[in-house]
């Protein structure tokens, strides 16, 4: 069986939904970075809280459109349908309203937050209390959108420990994959022991998120097939597959990153290998993201259909 087919209505909604991908992504891996592998230089701290923001933004508009275009396909009327004020109405009455709501609020606390952390930016680096208390209201958005990906779509219907599975399972994705573009900003900028200290706590970092990623991953396999053959069989099998094959093509260059490119680093050689790596890693990130939206919007687990 191959895969399923996109309507155009579907392919927009997908790439609404890459946008909130991008935007946890940001809040989850920019925020780590800021809390425990920042640069005190100020200029290094404006850009990685710019790209919290930015990413929060991008979410908050992803969230917004995703359900402009669900009103536009529920509404059947083109374009002009996804203004159809009584359609919106009735949509926020069910799951995907509370979802879209919680999405929502919790792309845009992260923006004001960035957007007034940077404002009140002085000539000296923040102190640690207010990386912390930025930390905690990250941490509260956060929590809203892990939140409204547990009661939508196929996910809806399992059980308590499954949605918690995929919580941490989507968190642990994002703190990985969100952290690549800081990672490129340090060590395109950074240099000497700073860098090398920053890439092998992130490495350990990344070995913690690895071990929640699949354990969650195999809780959630055995809840949605019933067979082992519905990987091969089934659409989302398929799909879940090419998505495997892109996470273990980003674990080998991760590998390649541990134990190859950063012991040359405490050698002696410049980060400029390690930088060419993590951008083939932000690729790839890219393309997982895509597989994930297609999963989301276009096919769903065989043992309960979209």
């Amino acid at each position: 069986m191959g895969l399923t087919p996109a309507t155009g209505w579907e392919l927009a909604i997908q790439l609404a939904k890459m946008l909130q991908y991008f935007g946890i992504a940001s809040l989850a891996g920019g925020t780590v970075c800021l809390l425990f592998y920042r640069d005190d230089r100020r200029h290094a701290i404006v850009l990685m809280t710019a790209y919290i923001g930015l990413g929060a933004l991008l979410g908050f508009n992803g969230a917004l459109f995703s359900f402009l275009f669900q009103v536009g396909m529920t509404n059947g009327g083109g374009l002009a349908g996804m203004f159809d004020a009584d359609m919106a109405a009735m949509l926020l009455g069910f799951e995907i309203g509370s979802a879209t709501l919680l999405r929502l609020g919790g792309f845009l606390v992260p923006t004001v937050a960035c957007a007034a952390f940077a404002a009140r930016l002085g000539s000296r680096p923040p102190i640690r209390s207010q990386y912390h208390a930025l930390g905690l209201i990250h941490a509260f958005a956060l929590l809203l959108l892990l939140a409204s990906f547990t009661i939508t779509g196929h996910i809806a219907v399992l059980d308590p420990v499954s949605k918690i599975s995929i919580a941490l399972h989507l968190l642990a994705v994002s703190v990985w994959l969100g952290a690549f573009v800081p990672l490129l900003y340090l060590c395109l900028t950074g240099s000497g022991d700073a860098l090398t200290v920053t890439m092998k706590g992130f490495g350990d970092m990344a070995g913690y998120c690895l071990l929640v990623l699949f354990a969650a991953g195999l809780i959630m396999a055995l809840e949605l097939f019933h067979t082992p053959g519905e990987l091969i069989s089934t659409p989302y099998g398929i799909t879940l597959l090419i998505k495997l094959a892109l996470v273990g093509l980003l674990l080998l260059v991760a590998a390649g990153n541990r134990f190859i490119l950063v012991p040359r680093m405490l050698a002696g050689a410049g980060p400029q290998g390690l930088a060419g790596a993590i951008r083939v890693e932000i690729i790839i990130a890219i393309a997982i993201l895509a597989v994930t939206g297609y999963l989301a919007t276009i096919v769903g687990p065989p043992a309960m259909p979209m």
